[in-house]
């Protein structure tokens, strides 16, 4: 579509203008066509909007549009050639004549007349597009304007559910009801949802999954989402991982059987299988008869799905067909996600919305998406969108819901390309936002992550992106994933046309065998390609749908389990042809592929690969924006030029636990916005003070921190000045060093207090530190304001701890293997108040969740007299802690709101919270409880 040219001639049009590059050709006697460039792309931005209009009816005006959108690519790799070139360049200055080798052509007098010769070559296609646009008369105006739209947080707080109450309790009362009337019946109950995308179905699911009269009744509330690939063994795998919260390494069905079995172990169950989209009675029967060999008695299956035909296969009882809503619930749903509570101050706009409403028929996604639409226009404008001509669409013709097309066309050409690309990601499947960020800016759809948060934020409010959701479980890697509505993965299909493409091992041949993809209209068309569960692809199958020069390959094919790590061989994609110069992101599992051809690279991903190094080659890449090497766990080495590789904003290394040391002069990556693990080494050029003048953010761990030899050296670091860092690891040894942390290092007492963070600081993580006491810094609660994480482990020497419970905005802390601690004194530190309280403040005022572990000498648990004690905690987990015997009064008086309770080796406590034991009453009505000693259970729940 025209719309997506626009932004594509936009960027081109200021890489032309760009100085550097203007400078480069005024030298190469180049800049007048650089100039007539420019002229000639401003001429055809002014008349797009009126050629996309008349593309719909003209066949002419549509192949002179991939004309022009062939063309702008082209001059778009040229003008990145030069840019290149300015970059080399400046790198040759300080880069050995051997590392230069790599990318230059025998000659820069040859490198010249060969991008002199390309250069000219597109502009006399532009010339001859010139010629011809002014044959059909184009009209002029501009784009209009992006109207701002309000920040959203990232969980979003979604419309409230209307119309659905009535449903909601037939559902619940078929379901009850079958599960008692099948007490002695060994097949578990199936119920159908049946009804077409974005009507509710996965909304009634989880009211019922949810309800707690259901959560009552079953023992096991499970919810599997299964999509488009009903693969048994990756539904057995979910069954587990939901039922254990613990990730499933089992890959032998065999295996798989047996865990399941244990996991459901008779228990009567409620299994939610979303998004079902199976036609094959056979699969269905073997995952049946799993369940019903596994399952207890009153088991029941609910599942969601579009088809009548997976309902008639998988249903034992009758379909719930679920309804649109009606009249009412339509309009309370548009006015509350459109005027909120003020409905009776608006009464100009009411008309004109119930006639807007009754457009969207009742389909609850539709009403949600023109809602927002209209919440960011001015009264004025609702006219325009009451009388569009996208309403008269059909959507049995287009596939196309008209609202959602219509909310489509009111964003700005930036927000429709980031959001047509997403077409590149399979339907159901987890996007990071991060990874969707870094790869719109690696082609160019944007220019900065904070534009890229913007138009993340407005696709999340206006619908076209939902399910955020923050991965917490981690501490230095937390992405932010999201998902897409099947309608609105079908909208992103339809308008990015043929340039994204999935390739799967069956999408090939099923495609074509159903009609869906015609051959010679697919070929040479795709520029961004990801290949999912596809075991085998050569070059020629990819080559028949490619454009000659790809933009994105993304290799995102099923990893393998091996444990709990992912892994996958240095086996990829031949990546190694010249076709593939152009490519600007890159996902693959090897670094085989010829690297040396691809200048224009900007992301690059090798995550969870064997790769034990990455080729020197590769720090020629000098327009590289984002390394991703996440689980490269026997990596040992980092290339010792990427101090050139001047335009990198991102490295990720998390879990390369084999990294021993950094390359030399880091400080020199100006752009660094992200560096997700450091190895501290006493060389120079690898020490912390490599970090003192990089702006980082997000989250940084420092590992052999032993190796900073003095608090000057600390200092260096500039820690306390890195206002973006929001999350630290400091561990005082890496995984290769080793310590029996007996002798105490007074030195590393000097140095935790030059390491003071910055007050920003939200999570903290201090392991193996070997001084005997905790930095000032840790006192005082007013430069940890923000802490809401905190978890201190390995501190072998330390006897005391800070007033942990004074930190006003602490959510988390773990207290692990502190051995040499043998109480935990709450509230006995008095540095700030001077010894005299008047009302004693409130101890861990947000903690909700706590983990004692590893503490052999801990006896006591002293907490002094206070008006509130942990009124937000939610789980207490104790292990190991032999000579503890109780926990402190105000901890007692809450545990009767704590939901979760894990009490295991620690005798003294399980025998005084088991059952019968002193302090039974007060955890009898904890939900999840789990009080075990050594291999005797002495009370689970």
């Amino acid at each position: 579509m025209v719309s997506l040219l626009i932004p594509l001639l936009g960027r081109v049009a200021a890489k032309a203008g760009d100085a550097l590059v203007a400078e480069l050709l005024r030298a190469w006697g180049l800049d007048k066509f650089r100039r007539k460039l420019e002229r000639h792309l401003a001429a055809v931005q002014c008349i797009l909007l009126d050629a996309d209009a008349k593309s719909r009816t003209n066949p002419a005006v549509r192949r002179w549009v991939q004309d022009l959108k062939t063309v702008a690519y082209q001059a778009d790799d040229i003008l990145d050639g030069f840019h290149y070139e300015v970059l080399r360049r400046r790198a040759a200055h300080s880069t050995a004549c051997k590392m230069m080798s790599y990318f230059t052509v025998n000659s820069p007098v040859v490198f010249r007349l060969s991008m002199s010769r390309k250069m000219k070559d597109a502009l006399e296609i532009i010339d001859d597009l010139v010629m011809e646009m002014h044959k059909f008369q184009f009209l002029q105006h501009a784009e209009t304007p992006s109207v701002d739209h309000p920040q959203t947080h990232s969980h979003v707080d979604e419309s409230e559910i209307v119309g659905r109450e009535d449903e909601k309790e037939q559902v619940v009362k078929i379901l009850l009801d079958h599960s008692h009337d099948n007490i002695d019946n060994n097949n578990i109950t199936v119920l159908p949802i049946v009804g077409m995308g974005g009507i509710g179905k996965t909304t009634l699911a989880q009211l019922v999954h949810n309800d707690q009269r259901v959560v009552h009744h079953f023992e096991l509330v499970l919810w599997v989402c299964v999509s488009d690939k009903f693969v048994i063994k990756e539904i057995i795998q979910s069954i587990i991982q939901v039922a254990t919260m613990n990730m499933c390494g089992l890959t032998k069905m065999e295996a798989l059987q047996k865990k399941l079995a244990e996991v459901l172990v008779n228990k009567r169950c409620l299994l939610v299988l979303d998004d079902v989209w199976n036609e094959d009675r056979n699969k269905w029967g073997d995952m049946r008869s799993l369940l019903n060999s596994h399952a207890g008695l009153g088991s029941a299956i609910i599942v969601t799905t579009r088809s009548d035909k997976v309902a008639s296969i998988m249903g034992t009882l009758p379909s719930h067909q679920i309804s649109l809503l009606n009249e009412y619930d339509s309009w309370e749903l548009f006015q509350r996600n459109t005027f909120g509570r003020e409905v009776k101050q608006q009464w100009e706009l009411i008309s004109m919305a119930k006639n807007i409403v009754p457009n969207c028929k009742g389909l609850p996604l539709a009403i949600k998406s023109i809602s927002t639409l209209l919440c960011s226009k001015h009264h004025s404008e609702w006219f325009s969108v009451l009388d569009s001509n996208v309403w008269k669409s059909d959507i049995l013709t287009t596939g196309i819901v008209p609202a959602l097309q219509l909310s489509y066309d009111h964003l700005s050409s930036e927000e429709k390309i980031c959001f047509a690309f997403c077409a590149i990601f399979p339907k159901d499947t987890l996007m990071d936002k991060g990874t969707l960020i870094q790869l719109w800016m690696a082609n160019d759809f944007i220019a900065s992550e904070t534009r890229g948060q913007q138009i993340f934020d407005v696709l999340v409010w206006r619908c076209f992106l939902q399910d955020v959701k923050i991965k917490e479980n981690e501490f230095i890697y937390r992405p932010t994933t999201c998902k897409m509505h099947d309608l609105m993965h079908d909208l992103a299909d339809s308008v990015s046309g043929s340039d994204c493409y999935i390739f799967t091992d069956s999408s090939w041949h099923q495609a074509i065998r159903d009609g869906l993809i015609d051959l010679s209209s697919l070929q040479h068309e795709v520029r961004h390609l990801s290949l999912y569960y596809a075991s085998y692809i050569t070059i020629p199958r990819m080559e028949k749908i490619l454009v000659p020069q790809p933009r994105t390959i993304l290799d995102q094919r099923k990893l393998k389990f091996s444990d709990e790590t992912y892994m996958l061989p240095c086996k990829s994609v031949n990546i190694a042809m010249s076709k593939f110069v152009s490519l600007r992101a890159l996902k693959t599992f090897s670094t085989e592929a010829n690297m040396t051809s691809m200048k224009h690279l900007r992301y690059l991903d090798c995550s969870y690969s064997d790769i034990t190094a990455l080729p020197e080659a590769i720090t020629m890449l000098y327009s590289l924006q984002t390394l991703k090497l996440i689980g490269c766990e026997y990596l040992h080495k980092l290339p010792e030029g990427m101090r050139y590789m001047s335009s990198l904003r991102h490295i990720f290394l998390v879990g390369c636990n084999s990294l021993k040391r950094m390359p030399r002069d880091i400080s020199q990556l100006n752009s660094l916005q992200t560096l997700t693990n450091y190895v501290i080494d006493s060389d120079a050029g690898r020490g912390i003070d490599q970090l003192k003048y990089l702006n980082l953010g997000d989250a940084l761990s420092l590992t052999e921190v032993r190796k900073v030899h003095s608090a000057e050296n600390a200092e260096q670091g500039n820690l306390s000045a890195k206002h973006n860092l929001k999350r630290l690891s400091l561990d005082w040894y890496g995984p290769f060093s080793t310590s029996d942390g007996d002798e105490v290092d007074t030195n590393a007492e000097v140095i935790l207090e030059a390491l003071r963070p910055h007050r920003s600081l939200e999570g903290l993580r201090l392991s193996n530190y070997s001084g005997a006491k905790f930095s000032s810094w840790m006192h005082n609660s007013t430069l940890l304001e923000q802490l809401g994480e905190l978890f201190l482990s390995g501190c072998k020497n330390c006897k005391d701890l800070p007033p942990l419970w004074q930190l006003p905005s602490l959510m988390y802390l773990g207290l692990i293997g502190l051995d040499s601690l043998t109480s935990i004194c709450v509230g006995n530190d008095d540095r700030e108040n001077g010894g005299s309280c008047i009302s004693p403040p409130p101890f861990f005022p947000k903690l909700e969740y706590m983990e004692v572990n590893s503490m052999p000498k801990l006896e006591r648990w002293h907490q002094e007299a206070a008006v509130v004690s942990f009124p937000r905690l939610k789980e207490l987990v104790i292990y190991t802690c032999p000579r503890l015997e109780t926990l402190p009064e105000g901890l007692l008086q809450q545990l009767p709101a704590v939901e979760e309770l894990h009490l295991t080796n620690c005798p003294k406590l399980c025998g005084a919270f088991g059952r019968g034991g002193a302090y039974w009453d007060l955890v009898e009505a904890i939900p999840k409880r789990c009080v075990w000693q050594t291999d005797m259970l002495v009370e689970n729940a």
